[in-house]
């Protein structure tokens, strides 16, 4: 059926239940902007594009979906401050949840600036403002007064205009990382907020929805080990309102590089605390990385003749004239 009838009541206990959390994905790692805004421009070459696409919950169609558009950029690649970063990027985010009833868009624009300490190591810090739009997709919904006789009219006025879309609102997000760098081993961890002015979320101007403040704690790890094989591994941990979620994993990377010809294979394996664990591969060549993901859910929701089904795919482009290390971790 092409269109859904949805009460007024229902309506209001969907909008209160969304004001949880921002979106997220199980790659994480591949979506740097979306973790930290002291990240931008911390890749290998001078600028990155990046996407990632996440269909969860596949059940009889795909309720939520996420999606990012990305690029950064270091602004002094080609500057004689090797140690110094000053990074820049821009996102693009949209979220579809309720099988696109329920649609989000966010734009988020990116500075930060890392200072050399010493030889090896690093400290930078990043700014990142957010404007965003959620509305209900009225092209599929019907409401009690669209109805007459001869059924749903949905040609006619549905006297909701104030459900159907939220007023812009716009959030301030700030992080800090600092990074170890030697010849076989770098290290960075950092800590970031989003929606430190509490945005108001509200469809209906109810001014207690505010939206929370997200705290993010992540670190990673990469090493270099024997023929040309290296280990990356990170951990995230996130909480906003009541809500938190851990998760730690690790790849292998197989550098079979020749050249400037890249060639390097990833296999790797994530948990995410009571929820699922999920295989990644990777595969670098030159230019171009993709990754693929896929959610083995292990929380009470696979119980049932169906469990949820979720895959994630990662897109990353790269300008590799300039290269800021020997360790090709796949989320650099």
């Amino acid at each position: 059926m092409k269109y859904y009838l949805i009460n007024i009541s229902f309506i209001l206990f969907s909008i209160t239940s969304i004001k949880a959390q921002d979106p997220h994905f199980s790659q994480y790692f591949m979506s740097p902007l979306t973790i930290n805004p002291a990240l931008a421009g911390t890749g290998y070459g001078k600028f990155r594009l990046m996407s990632n696409f996440r269909s969860q919950w596949q059940i009889g169609g795909t309720p939520y979906s996420t999606y990012t558009f990305g690029l950064d950029a270091n602004l002094f690649a080609n500057k004689k401050l090797k140690k110094n970063i000053l990074g820049m990027g821009v996102l693009f985010l949209g979220d579809q949840s309720n099988y696109g009833l329920l649609k989000s868009s966010y734009v988020r624009s990116t500075i930060d600036y890392h200072q050399a300490i010493n030889k090896n190591s690093s400290i930078g810090v990043g700014f990142q403002t957010t404007i965003g739009r959620r509305y209900l997709d009225k092209i599929n919904l019907s409401f009690g007064n669209q109805f007459g006789k001869n059924g749903f009219d949905l040609s006619s006025s549905n006297g909701e205009n104030n459900l159907i879309n939220m007023p812009l609102f716009y959030a301030l997000n700030a992080g800090v990382v600092y990074s170890y760098k030697s010849t076989y081993s770098h290290f960075d961890a950092g800590f970031s907020f989003f929606n430190l002015n509490k945005p108001n979320q509200s469809f209906l101007n109810d001014k207690s929805q505010l939206y929370p403040i997200e705290s993010v704690f992540h670190t990673n790890y990469d090493v270099s080990l024997v023929n040309n094989i290296f280990f990356s591994g990170n951990a995230i941990f996130r909480i906003q309102s009541k809500q938190n979620y851990f998760a730690v994993g690790g790849v292998l990377g197989f550098d079979r590089t020749k050249g400037n010809n890249y060639q390097i294979l990833y296999f790797g394996n994530w948990f995410r605390e009571g929820d699922a664990v999920y295989p990644y591969f990777g595969l670098l060549l030159n230019n171009i990385q993709i990754g693929i993901s896929y959610d083995i859910t292990i929380s009470k929701q696979n119980l049932g003749s169906i469990s949820p089904q979720s895959m994630e795919i990662s897109f990353v482009w790269r300008d590799m004239t300039r290269q800021f290390g020997k360790i090709r971790c796949p989320w650099k």
